[in-house]
């Protein structure tokens, strides 16, 4: 027999692989194992490898990390390993060989590299030459395969366009000098998430990627905080934050404008639609249009928009059908009102608090040890977090030590897994086992899972019987013994009798 091992490098971003099949050889025992290397070696002939290893984790600049560099196998321990970043040599600050039995080395080398801001496009190679090669072994890793650079981050904010009762600013988050490309931008006010967005990048020559976000928005003479944050995977948010407030000199003739949003009042679920209203008071103008927007992309559905006079003052309102998609827990919609071609107000709202996605609910089991079961109750992709997960037995609660574990996904949705720990080696009938889930107000959901006998009886020892097999034998000997001894005694009376 003969099995197969493939070892596959993979990074993240631009890769590189190497794949090495190692053959093993069993003998009809399943005992006595011989390698490629001495088959190999027992022809005369060694095929070397080399394979280039880094952090398992992205890092970010002016932090050391170690690269291992292994090549063989070899005849002789006589190697010569150098390490380049980019074209320059760089110093390896550990290097050790191993031989095995079969007369064969092999050598493994570490480097330790100090990554920096500008490393996106550096490279490092580790090269290998020994006597055995026509020309040395060389791997080349990315470094940008294992960097992180964190941005840095600033808003500006555009002059301030002063009409009737309001004031208007354009607020821009410059996020400069990222790696790599994928990241949140989230904005917020006096504290409150406003608006999530994945915007556009550009690239920059040195490898990196920069941004820039405009979020137009009302200044008030209070004044209001505004933070833009910055999520890029597992590393700690970063963030900017600018003050916006309207010029005290407009204040004597300032009226503020004000707006109103109304939604359902209780969550929907996928495939039906939800209805927004968004009023602005106290606009000086007819000459308004409300645009609704789902994820920046324009809505289908034709808004309802209506304008009212109040005194020397307008009020607007449009009222949409917003369609709900399981995916949306993530989703925003925002309706920009505009006065001719000028921005006056943009309104972000977040679906999520809108959305209810049902609970997809399985049970399965895996054996444990004789006589044990885990049952486990799979709820995946639901939104919002709280539900109530119930076990029942036959109809009753089932007691006992509940395992639960959590996990948030990448769209939004959680779930959840919620295990017990059944003992079966008493289990004379089958088991019903049920998880109930309840969500919010709406019906319960549920699966279920038997447990039959006959997938237990194994566990009994392979001499013994139950009762009514232990029975039939019984008789069926009794019936051969009084057989033969009826047999007996009619050939001793016969032979008596002559």
């Amino acid at each position: 027999m003969e099995i197969t091992f493939i070892k596959l490098l993979v990074y993240e971003q631009e890769f590189r692989f190497y794949v090495r099949k190692i053959p093993i050889v069993l003998d009809r025992h399943n005992q006595s194992l011989v390698t490629d290397a001495e088959t190999e070696v027992r022809g005369g002939k060694l095929c070397p490898f080399i394979s280039l290893t880094g952090p398992s984790q992205r890092i970010i600049p002016e932090i050391s990390e170690p690269f291992n560099c292994t090549a063989g196998p070899f005849s002789s321990g006589h190697f010569n390993v150098t390490w380049f970043k980019n074209s320059h040599e760089h110093p390896a600050s550990a290097q050790y060989w191993t031989a095995d039995s079969n007369g064969t080395y092999s050598v493994t080398s570490k480097a330790w590299v100090t990554l920096t801001g500008e490393d996106v496009l550096s490279t490092i190679t580790c090269e290998v030459a020994h006597r055995d090669l026509d020309e040395p072994l060389r791997m080349t890793m990315n470094l940008s395969q294992v960097l992180y650079v964190i941005p840095s981050l600033n808003i500006t904010k555009s002059s301030e366009t002063y009409g009737h009762d309001h004031q208007r600013v354009n607020l821009t988050c410059h996020v400069s000098r990222f790696y790599p490309s994928r990241l949140q931008l989230i904005w917020m006010k006096n504290g409150h998430k406003i608006l999530e967005e994945s915007p556009e990048v550009t690239s920059n020559p040195d490898g990196t990627y920069s941004l820039e976000h405009m979020l137009p928005e009302e200044a008030t003479l209070d004044g209001s905080e505004f933070a833009c944050w910055v999520v890029q995977g597992d590393q700690a948010p970063v963030k900017a934050v600018i003050t916006a407030q309207a010029s005290t000199r407009s204040k004597g003739k300032m009226s503020s404008i004000h707006d109103n949003l109304e939604g359902p009042q209780q969550r929907s679920e996928p495939g039906t639609s939800i209805q927004l209203t968004y009023t602005v008071f106290r606009l000086h103008s007819r000459s308004i249009t409300m645009t609704w927007f789902k994820n920046n992309h324009k809505l289908q559905t034709k808004p309802q928009t209506k304008i009212f006079s109040s005194g020397d003052t307008f009020n607007i309102t449009s009222t949409v059908s917003v369609p709900l998609d399981k995916d949306d827990v993530m989703s925003f919609v925002h309706c920009e009102v505009k006065q001719k071609s000028s921005l006056i107000l943009r309104k972000n709202i977040s679906l999520s608090q809108y959305l209810r996605v049902p609970a997809e609910v399985t049970v399965s089991r895996s054996p444990v040890s004789p006589g044990l079961v885990t049952i486990t109750c799979h709820v995946q992709r639901f939104y919002p977090e709280n539900v109530r997960i119930t076990w029942l037995e036959d109809c009753h609660t089932l007691k006992g030590k509940e395992e639960l574990v959590s996990k948030n996904n990448i769209d939004g949705s959680y779930t959840k897994e919620s295990s017990h720990l059944v003992n079966t080696s008493l289990q004379r009938h089958e088991r019903v086992f049920t998880c109930r889930v309840q969500q919010e107000e709406q019906p319960s959901l549920q699966a279920s899972l038997v447990l039959p006998i006959a997938l237990y009886t194994t566990n009994k020892s392979t001499g013994s019987l139950d009762a009514p097999a232990f029975i039939f034998v019984a008789f069926l000997l009794g019936f051969k013994v009084l057989f033969v001894l009826s047999f007996t005694v009619t050939y001793i009376y016969r032979w008596w009798n002559l």
